[in-house]
């Protein structure tokens, strides 16, 4: 990696920044390029809103379900649709172990809530409305479009997703809902500006380095107006919101973005690989189809891939491949098992997938 980087200049903030910059570009950035290959349901920033009080959970799933990807749902998975997550092969119901309900308390409220009521549903209705509307006619799939507009909404979303994995408290935007309801003006208009312009120039950098083609060529070179394959992949029940899955017919790529600049730290750069590789060992059902994965680094527009089996080799050095797999999924079965011991997840042990119609591509 520190090789296919180091003659490569990479995008950096046009003056120093904090560290909340290089988060924002991160999360705005890995939601533009989950765009890029799906229209889905930005879910963290759906999960977010629920959480700390904004919105109800029958919102959230109202929301989720307007989307291109579930909208073609029955009404009664509809209904749940933020739990609803499409595959490559189907659907997978991760209501159970982490649907949004583990968010509310019996009486539907959650118990992270810092708000007093639902009353900012309306304007954040009209809000996603909107954002649905511009990315369906500026945002075609593997294609640059209306950048800075793009990067806009990418910026609101990546806000909105922030309280999901972290404290209100360290999001001044939310400050805009706790004296009043913001109109959807004062929302758009809040945009860091800085954060706009370098997510910009990644998307600029996406294309100009050959990287965008690339992945199109590994999802199979689809025609104009068909989505590339699964924006934030489900892996154990959980995602991470810098992942995509583009698929083409000998199979998928599994692709980790990431944002930053030095690439010439081993440990980290280890852990990177393993992560990818323990996410297409947890699927088990091979429902992405993952025979390819890959490190994206955005800043460089480097895209480093490789086959599966041969990192797989790679990586354990003459042992087992399949007993490598085995013990892994046995350990993660019995932590997964003890989280549940702590109440912190949960498992029916029906078929996810059992019931659930609809397109998801």
């Amino acid at each position: 990696m520190t090789v296919e980087t180091k003659e490569q200049s990479a995008v950096r903030p046009a003056e120093r920044v904090g560290r909340r910059h290089w988060t924002q570009v991160d999360r705005a950035f890995g939601i533009r390029m989950a765009t890029l290959v799906q229209p889905a349901p930005p879910y963290s920033a759906l999960y977010g809103l629920v959480k700390v009080g904004l919105v109800g959970l029958d919102w959230a799933h109202r929301q989720a379900g307007l989307y291109p990807t579930h909208v073609f749902l029955r009404e009664a998975e509809r209904r749940r649709a933020l739990d609803l997550r499409p595959t490559l092969t189907g659907w997978l119901d991760i209501a159970t172990e982490h649907g949004a309900g583990k968010y509310m308390n019996d009486d539907y409220l959650s118990p992270f809530s810092r708000f007093p009521d639902f009353s900012a549903e309306s304007i954040l209705s009209d809000l996603f409305d909107r954002i649905r509307a511009y990315f369906a006619m500026n945002a075609p799939f593997g294609q640059v479009g209306a950048e800075k507009g793009l990067a806009r909404l990418c910026w609101l979303l990546a806000t909105l997703e922030y309280v999901y994995r972290n404290d209100l408290v360290d999001e001044p935007f939310y400050r805009l809902f706790q004296e009043s309801t913001p109109t959807v003006e004062q929302l758009h208009a809040a945009a860091d500006e800085a954060v706009v312009t370098e997510s910009v120039e990644l998307v600029r950098r996406l294309h100009t380095s050959g990287s965008l083609n690339e992945m199109r060529r590994l999802a199979g070179h689809p025609p104009t107006g068909r989505p590339w394959g699964i924006a934030r992949p489900v892996f154990g029940s959980y995602w991470s919101d810098n992942d995509i899955l583009v698929g083409g017919p000998n199979g998928a790529t599994l692709i980790d973005v990431s944002s930053v600049i030095a690439t010439n730290k081993l440990s980290r750069s280890r852990r990177w690989i393993w992560r990818l590789l323990a996410c297409a060992w947890l699927d088990t059902a091979d429902a992405y189809r993952i025979r390819n994965v890959a490190l994206y680094f955005a800043r460089h527009g480097v895209l480093v891939a490789w086959p599966l089996d041969a990192l797989t080799e790679a990586l354990l050095a003459g042992e087992d491949p399949e007993r490598a797999r085995r013990e892994f999924l046995e350990l993660a079965s019995r932590l997964r098992e003890e989280s549940v011991g702590r109440g912190e997840a949960g498992d029916t042990g029906e078929d996810p997938n059992e019931g659930v119609t609809g397109n998801p591509h």
